[in-house]
């Protein structure tokens, strides 16, 4: 049985005289019923809150915390490196596209717009590049080939190309380029002079028949040609160019015919080959190494496969 607390009868008649007190200053019955806020101070440095008044109060903290993970999410975006964003420099985009150059270091290469000549038949003009055999075709074929010589680069451009500098050529000091002078080719004018090995491999008869004997040649000369068609491959499939060709009717074809006259984006090749003929190294320097200083690593002589 649940026992009614007493109340004393005196304290019972002071809470009634404090109401009706209260009545009569507020002069509204309501507002003496409701809990008025207490006016005796609380604990010393604890102040009272209401909830608005508590979020208030944590707002600015709330919005420092946002502003710093806005700031690190926009630094995050700016500098990931995303395919989509484009750089103004075309130098950016030849070294993004390339393996690593000490050239894109040292030379702007121009970005030029040409149509390919992709005639079946010769031009008027003709074309010296596709003459077979004659001396202005070698001189050509020599001037953008054969007759381009290496650059000189440092050990850390050896490094940065993935070799290593203690196999690399390096040219001895007593030449004239220091002590951190290594020599490098440029790979296009490689490429060209395996254009040029093919173009006369065409018409063997005439420029490797009084050296190498009937067809085929020697095992050494049949190895360069092999590995000039194989190296070709390799750089065409590499680039893989995504170039389209459309199609025309012709007349006196019985299928539609491939227009093989498309604009290209390239590198200026003729500036490019004029930087590296001007930056190249004496090709009296080249022609004086015939063997290595002493105590330098030897590779093994390239063979045959077994």
């Amino acid at each position: 049985m649940i026992q009614r607390p007493s109340t004393d009868s005196s304290e019972a008649s002071h809470d009634r005289d404090a109401f009706s007190e209260t009545v009569e200053e507020n002069g509204d019955i309501e507002k003496a019923l409701l809990p008025q806020k207490d006016t005796e101070p609380g604990p010393r440095g604890v102040e009272e809150k209401t909830p608005w008044l508590k979020l208030y109060s944590q707002r600015p903290s709330l919005v420092t915390f946002f502003n710093v993970g806005l700031f690190i999410a926009s630094c995050t975006i700016w500098f990931w490196p995303a395919p989509t964003r484009h750089s103004s420099s075309v130098q950016d985009y030849w070294k993004r596209t390339s393996f690593y150059s000490p050239i894109l270091e040292r030379f702007d290469v121009p970005r030029i717009s040409r149509v390919t000549n992709g005639t079946l038949y010769d031009t008027s003009p003709p074309s010296v590049l596709r003459q077979r055999i004659g001396k202005e075709a070698d001189k050509e074929w020599h001037r953008i080939g054969d007759h381009v010589w290496p650059l000189v680069i440092g050990e850390a451009d050896v490094r940065q190309l993935g070799k290593d500098p203690r196999v690399a050529v390096k040219i001895p000091e007593d030449l004239g380029y220091g002590s951190d002078a290594y020599i490098a080719q440029t790979e296009v004018f490689h490429h060209l002079h395996c254009l040029d090995m093919l173009r006369r491999e065409v018409s063997y008869e005439h420029y490797y028949e009084p050296k190498e004997g009937p067809r085929p040649g020697g095992a050494q000369h049949q190895a360069h040609i092999g590995h000039c068609f194989d190296i070709l491959a390799q750089a065409i499939k590499c680039t893989g160019s995504v170039d389209m060709i459309t199609f025309n009717w012709v007349e006196n074809w019985e299928q539609p015919f491939p227009d093989f006259m498309n604009h290209k984006v390239c590198r200026d090749f003729d500036a490019l080959l004029g930087w590296v003929n001007k930056n190249s190294m004496d090709p009296n320097v080249f022609q004086e190494m015939k063997s290595p200083p002493p105590g330098w690593p030897v590779m093994p002589e390239p063979g045959p496969v077994s």
